[in-house]
């Protein structure tokens, strides 16, 4: 009784994780995080019941991606611990010394405060992985994660159309500051939303088809088929179809172009991951992957002036963001081993601005990948890399060796590829709210990529 309490404790904080701005704040994700750590205690106490066996199991299972995610987090210490040698420290802190004619300390990262938060927010998503994969081992909560998450997507969406229809500027009860006339929700940035709404629509197609798929395998012509589909999803699964067009509309109203073509990437793996685990015909997903690309070009097109106007901004914007990555490819070179300190992007990156990027705050690398390389250092950004590589794998075989509920394999496939993709152009997954929200998408993925019967096996003994 008590885990299920904290389960839905649980749950309920990660859904409700966007609503303050993403929780993109320093109070919104310093509460989020402590309220991750007393979920970790609770799950803790509450699973001391638990067979020794399957605990070791699950261990077992979890031991690659915890050591890859304990050596990075053991590196961002080391990046704050005063005392070592002068070779590990970033070259800045002995030209801060030339200038000033005092010694500083020599530690690697330039903003040990800066360095200590965003270890805070890592600890938090890699709490959340945890958590999450632990309570979706039980196949009814994984079930029960996948609806409130398809509503709570819904919700989200439906609270940005309402604000956008009818004209208001604003998020929440406080006046927008950026991106007027686009479709944010409850985020700050269109992109960090479109990626959001991209998951929410990911899932919403995963579980109409889970839904209904099995009515439509047999000996059916493409009009019997077309038929069964629509008599099923308005019997049994209009509320997740509603979901994935209410959600679509949503990120085409986002007008981010590369959280679009990140979702329609993730739209297709998912189709072939769900045909491959026979959820729908393979016949069938091949026209809906067809009709995917087409509907959703002739989509973009019918934005009209919108998307005029984005794409004569295109060049300059490339031509800005272009001269942004060599600079941070730059910054790479000068430190590539040890980093600037995680989290500390903004404050390294000055030195390196010129002229033309003087007019823009960049906080941001626009670029996942090169600013972890930039703040951790290339070995621990590898060692990020093969976390996501691990996950992968693991749904892979999911998707191979199990059979049953291979919805969820299908979804923690897709939703990896459009955060990673979208992690190429953009920055959503350092935003705790979006990030939070892959994680508990991520673990309930990764809990039901394996067989239980090893489970069920030490439950008897």
């Amino acid at each position: 009784m008590v885990r299920n309490i904290s389960f839905y404790m649980f749950l309920g904080l990660i859904l409700l994780a966007p609503l303050p701005f993403g929780s993109n704040r320093p109070w919104s994700w310093s509460l989020l995080s402590a309220a991750i750590g007393a979920m970790l205690i609770l799950e803790t106490l509450t699973g001391r019941g638990e067979k020794t066996e399957a605990s070791w199991l699950f261990l077992k299972r979890m031991l690659p991606g915890l050591l890859l995610w304990s050596g990075v987090v053991i590196w961002i210490v080391i990046q704050m611990a005063p005392g070592l040698p002068s070779e590990f420290a970033h070259p800045l802190w002995f030209e801060a010394a030339a200038i000033i004619g005092v010694p500083t300390n020599a530690i690697i990262s330039l903003d040990s405060d800066a360095t200590g938060t965003a270890l805070m927010r890592f600890l938090a998503y890699g709490g959340v992985f945890w958590l999450s994969a632990r309570y979706c081992q039980d196949a009814e909560k994984a079930a029960f994660v996948l609806r409130a998450f398809v509503l709570a997507s819904m919700i989200y969406a439906v609270y940005g159309l309402v604000i956008f229809f009818s004209g208001l500027e604003m998020i929440l009860w406080f006046d927008k500051w950026a991106y007027q006339g686009q479709l944010v929700s409850t985020f700050v940035n269109r992109n960090t939303y479109a990626t959001y709404a991209g998951l929410g629509m990911i899932c919403s197609i995963a579980l109409t088809f889970d839904v209904i798929g099995k009515r439509l395998h047999g000996i059916l012509t493409p009009k019997e088929m077309l038929r069964t589909f629509f008599e099923s999803v308005f019997n049994k699964a209009w509320m997740p179809f509603i979901c994935v067009l209410v959600t679509t509309t949503a990120l085409l109203l986002t007008q981010s172009r590369g959280g679009f073509l990140s979702t329609c990437l993730a739209a297709l793996i998912l189709i072939g991951a769900l045909s491959y685990a026979r959820l729908l015909p393979s016949v069938f997903g091949y026209s809906i992957s067809v009709l995917s690309i087409f509907g959703g070009l002739f989509a973009f097109t019918l934005s009209g002036d919108i998307v005029f106007n984005r794409l004569k901004g295109t060049s300059l914007a490339a031509s800005i963001r272009d001269d942004l990555y060599v600079m941070v490819i730059d910054a790479i070179s000068s430190n590539p081993i040890f980093g600037t300190g995680y989290g500390t992007f903004e404050q390294a990156f000055l030195p390196y601005k010129t002229l033309e990027l003087s007019g823009f705050s960049w906080d941001k690398a626009h670029n996942s990948y090169l600013e972890l390389a930039m703040e951790l250092g290339l070995p621990a950004t590898f060692a990020i890399m093969a976390i996501f590589v691990w996950l992968l794998g693991v749904f892979f075989k999911g998707l191979r060796k199990r059979r049953r509920r291979k919805v969820f394999t299908a979804i923690g496939l897709a939703s990896t590829v459009l955060v990673a993709a979208h992690s190429l152009v953009d920055f959503s997954l350092q935003i705790p709210g979006l990030t939070v929200t892959y994680a508990l998408l991520a673990g309930m993925a990764w809990a039901q990529s394996w067989s239980s019967s090893q489970r069920q096996k030490s439950k008897r003994s």
